[in-house]
């Protein structure tokens, strides 16, 4: 009799009806989060461009000066005679902090060191110390504390270390939350698996890890700040992705063998400084604007100096989308030890 029923027409269609039913409604259910994401992500893109205009430097050429002026003093022959001993820091930047003995005590101290148009950048500098101890990436949508993904997604001010040498393997993009200090100093940190991704914020600083092989995903519920979880689209694979956000420091990371760029800086991104960083075994290296026609772009203003491209490198060292920018937005500084100014390209 079971079987009788089961196979009836009245119990086929109310089957097809349940199921028809179930995928409607999830159907339904991922469109309104995809909705509901977009608008949350448009109305942060608006905030984060308000911040970019502010952050833009009206007078770049004076701040170009200010920083060819520090490099000069910093590589001068009678600066540099003072220097004995394994401690070698030739730059200002590095001058800063590098041959300090109390940097892990001070470790905040990193904030004041910036150079370039990102000299404002503090990153977590009002913020606790947090102690990554977990090198694992199980939960997108509830962190567990203790690792990097709960540290960054914080709503308030966190300088992020290490407490030990780890392998921080993603399984999903790496969303960082305003305010953020992510210090590998005094640990091998490595980060793996997927991109990390700044987008629509303010007050980043990236020091001291290893980022490769990231690769593309798929996307799905991600969250991006305590307050919030959405439904993410598929992550490119950059290594460090910076998106329609201001006051951004990379500072003295390694970075190769990613899907898609090691640097993608795209969206009216400014107020960056990339320095003391070593590029190798890539194809796409930096790109600084992913489209001519993107009005915001006029606000970006990037630092790259100090920085070694390394072996296995082809292209985009930088490459730099410039119809709607203004040449004075960028300068370079890198690898030439007898090249002491910073130029616009």
């Amino acid at each position: 009799m079971v079987g009788q029923i089961v196979g009836s027409p009245l119990c086929i269609l109310f089957y097809v009806l349940a199921v028809a039913t179930v995928t409607a409604a999830a159907a339904a259910a991922t469109y309104n989060a995809t909705t509901a994401d977009e608008e949350y992500w448009e109305k942060r893109a608006e905030e984060a461009r308000s911040y970019s205009r502010a952050a833009y430097v009206s007078d770049p050429v004076a701040t170009l000066n200010r920083f060819n002026t520090d490099v000069l003093r910093a590589t001068t022959r009678r600066s540099l005679a003072k220097y004995k001993g394994p401690c070698m820091a030739t730059n200002p930047i590095d001058r800063c902090w590098r041959c300090r003995d109390d940097w892990a005590t001070d470790r905040k101290r990193l904030a004041q060191c910036v150079s370039g148009f990102g000299h404002r950048t503090v990153g977590g500098g009002a913020g606790k110390i947090y102690v990554v101890t977990n090198a694992s990436d199980d939960e997108m949508i509830m962190p567990r504390k203790g690792t990097l993904r709960y540290g960054v997604v914080q709503d308030r001010p966190l300088w992020i270390v290490f407490a030990r040498d780890m392998v921080v393997k993603l399984r999903q993009e790496l969303i960082v939350n305003h305010n953020k200090t992510i210090d590998g100093r005094g640990a091998q940190v490595h980060i793996t698996g997927a991109q990390i991704t700044v987008q629509g914020v303010q007050q980043v600083i990236i020091h001291n890890v290893h980022i490769h092989h990231s690769v593309q995903h798929s996307g799905g519920m991600i969250r991006d700040s305590k307050r919030h979880y959405g439904l993410r689209t598929r992550s490119d694979g950059d290594g460090i992705s910076i998106m329609s956000s201001s006051n951004i420091w990379i500072d003295h990371v390694s970075m190769w063998n990613c899907s898609d760029g090691l640097i993608d800086v795209v969206n009216g991104s400014t107020a960056i400084t990339i320095s003391n960083s070593h590029f190798t075994k890539h194809d796409h290296v930096m790109l600084f604007g992913a489209s001519n026609t993107n009005p915001q772009d006029k606000y970006m203003q990037i630092t790259v100096a100090f920085n070694h491209f390394g072996k296995g490198l082809v292209q985009r060292m930088p490459s730099i989308l410039k119809m709607r920018m203004p040449r004075e937005s960028f300068c370079t500084l890198n690898d030439a030890p007898s090249c002491f100014t910073c130029h616009i390209l």
